[in-house]
């Protein structure tokens, strides 16, 4: 009863892993958008507005004020 339960575990999960991509479709996976490497620059400006709208730096290494004009 147990072989049975941990191959039918085996056998879906390993099936749930199959996914057919058509070649129009590999365009948009191979999306810069989709590379979460380039969201550096987006994490310090949230940082940035953060910091502006708390009025006071929260250890991500920029200054600010209450407005966000610097």
């Amino acid at each position: 009863m147990i072989l049975r339960l941990a191959l039918l575990i085996t056998i879906a999960s390993l099936a749930a892993a199959c996914v057919r991509v058509a070649p129009y479709q590999r365009g948009a996976l191979a999306d810069r958008a989709a590379d979460v490497s380039h969201e550096r620059g987006e994490e310090r400006f949230r940082a940035h507005v953060h910091d502006a709208r708390e009025g006071a730096t929260g250890g991500h290494g920029s200054s600010g004020g209450g407005c966000g004009c610097n």
